[in-house]
């Protein structure tokens, strides 16, 4: 939901932005940054233009050009810095609404690399697999690492584990599901 209240503090338009590409999934372009601090504080478009401008001459930010037409923009080490001491300057109805609208932005890119597996070597001609399975806002729900012994066997269970996230997932907490009565009879 949009803040009402026009904001032209140049100091907090410039912790917003910081604060929106510190949380980005990846670098935005200018049009997704304009999106994500716009529809979300009202700002003046000449105030927003300033203060984006005067982060990069600050050192704050980098703006690169990809191709041709495309601008990306990134927070440098010294604005993530800055905005891990001045996050509360931006008020919480503010991050809010931006954190949401950055989840929706890549919420799909989120969604493909929810599941994740891998093989890893153990000792020669050893392997076990590793899954991962995250939700949407990126928070770790499951990792978990079994020695499988083959390359074979872990390439399969692997594949298997991409193919069935959920089943997996649910059996996990099905095997834990006695642990409450467990704690009862000790």
């Amino acid at each position: 939901m949009l803040y009402k209240r026009e904001i032209t503090d140049l100091e907090i338009i410039q912790f917003i932005i910081l604060y929106t590409l510190n949380n980005t999934d990846k670098d935005p372009e200018y049009s997704d940054l304009v999106t994500l601090v716009m529809d979300n504080c009202n700002i003046s478009f000449p105030d927003f233009q300033i203060a984006l401008v005067n982060l990069e001459e600050t050192g704050h930010v980098n703006g690169r050009m990809e191709g041709e037409y495309i601008r990306r923009y990134s927070i440098t080490e010294k604005g993530a810095n800055a905005i891990k001491y001045f996050r509360t300057s931006v008020p919480v109805y503010i991050r809010e609404p931006i954190d949401e609208s950055i989840k929706q932005l890549y919420i799909e890119e989120r969604r493909k690399n929810a599941v994740q597996s891998g093989i890893l070597p153990v000792r020669k001609n050893e392997y076990g697999f590793e899954c991962i399975l995250r939700d949407d806002d990126k928070t770790e729900m499951m990792r978990l690492y079994l020695y499988v012994g083959s390359r074979d066997e872990a390439e399969k269970l692997s594949k298997y584990y991409k193919a069935h996230p959920d089943k997996i997932y649910g059996e996990v907490l099905n095997a834990f599901k006695d642990a409450d009565k467990e704690d009862d009879e000790e």
